[in-house]
């Protein structure tokens, strides 16, 4: 890998902070951005940790994972956290998702 595919990504957490079948939110200061990060089936998933339905801001990361779709708690939207999809309304944005890896027991996000 080269030192720019490298710097490309930003450490957010520890690996084992997220376990599998859970979604865990970070909060990037430097962006004022809300984030989650799942782990399904060991494989890491990155995506706004805000839901696109109405105006309020509701996390997803309080709400249901079902595999890869999650579902939010205040309006019952769902997404496909693989690509950001809305499976199911109210909302109708999809959510911007993020590649994810884990080098070295961290959690990694390309922003």
């Amino acid at each position: 890998m080269t030192k720019l595919a490298v710097d490309a990504f930003r450490t957010v957490g520890r690996g084992d902070a997220v376990p599998n079948g859970f979604v865990v939110p970070y909060y990037l200061t430097d962006r004022k951005l809300r984030i989650a990060i799942a782990r399904v089936d060991g494989r890491l998933y990155g995506f706004d940790d805000l839901c696109t339905c109405y105006q309020q801001a509701c996390p997803l990361s309080g709400g249901l994972l079902n595999g890869t779709t999650i579902l939010c708690q205040c309006h019952g939207s769902q997404f496909d956290i693989l690509t950001g999809a809305v499976i199911n309304g109210p909302a109708t944005e999809a959510l911007q998702v993020y590649e994810v890896q884990e080098v070295e027991g961290t959690v990694r996000i390309q922003m």
